[in-house]
């Protein structure tokens, strides 16, 4: 079916996409960063659980807290976090709970695994939408289990966000990614690179049926060359454009004859997100 759509893409691209995501008992999904806000008040707990983390390879220790009203104010003003990782008691004042609920009712929703040594009622974290429970003392296969559901956790809200919509990447392997992940797709010397914010694949999907796929999803070709995904871009600089959060380097061209009419979709574009 892969060859298939390979070599009839261009004639009916968005039906063989849909089939082979359904169809792909051998999908993979490729792993983004997840940035991490740590919350424990103790050192040696502190220690343990960035020495499990160190051992997996996508998660990033963003930032760092030991009080609630820490938690709070990291939480609320960082814009590059992905999830948390908190213990209920935090040294003096607010516990870890008590702040997380005051993150939710402020609007600061971040998907959260709860590390303790005293589980609260089932009842009470389901409320509020807690992740996973690992109680102290845990092993490393016990952490990457909650990882593990942090993670599906994460690309199920991204899935949902991008309208339950995933993008094929087929090269040696199969990956799926959603719209929100994908800066931009590039097409040089015939070779297909879907580009997120810190990596790029190979692809044998052209790129005009990627445009086909994905017309429905602000992704714009702004150059022969340049499938661009207009809810990423940062800024327009004359024919060269810039991407939130992404690796130096990450940028795509715009063609001479576009510049005015792919900076005016822009511009309107940003008034309604």
């Amino acid at each position: 079916m892969l060859l298939d759509f390979v070599s009839r893409g261009q004639k009916s691209g968005r039906l063989v996409i849909l089939q082979t995501i359904r169809g792909g008992s051998g999908s993979t999904m490729g792993k983004e960063p997840i940035n991490v806000l740590i919350a424990e008040d103790d050192e040696l707990q502190l220690e343990v659980l960035e020495g499990y983390l160190a051992t997996h390879e996508h998660i990033r220790i963003a930032a760092r807290a030991q009080t609630g009203d820490e938690l709070i104010a990291q939480a609320t003003l960082r814009t590059d976090l992905s999830a948390m990782i908190l213990d209920i008691h935090l040294g003096e004042g607010r516990s870890g709970l008590e702040s997380y609920s005051i993150l939710k009712m402020r609007g600061v929703h971040l998907p959260t695994i709860l590390v303790t040594g005293m589980a609260p009622h089932a009842s009470v974290t389901y409320d509020l939408g807690i992740v996973d429970i690992v109680e102290k003392p845990y092993t490393a296969k016990r952490l990457r289990q909650a990882i593990e559901k942090l993670q599906s956790h994460i690309d199920y809200q991204s899935f949902v966000k991008s309208g339950g919509l995933y993008v094929p990447i087929f090269a040696e392997e199969i990956l799926q990614k959603t719209p929100d992940d994908i800066l931009y797709i590039e097409s040089i010397n015939r070779t297909i690179l879907v580009h997120t914010a810190s990596d790029a694949y190979e692809s044998k999907i052209p790129i005009k049926v990627y445009e086909s796929y994905l017309q429905d999803s602000y992704f714009y070709l702004t150059h022969r060359s340049f499938l661009v995904n207009m809810k990423k871009i940062s800024h327009i600089e004359g024919s060269t454009i810039y991407f939130h959060q992404a690796r130096e380097g990450k940028q795509a061209l715009i063609a001479e004859d576009k510049i005015q009419e792919i900076a005016s979709f822009w511009n309107n574009l940003k008034k309604w997100l």
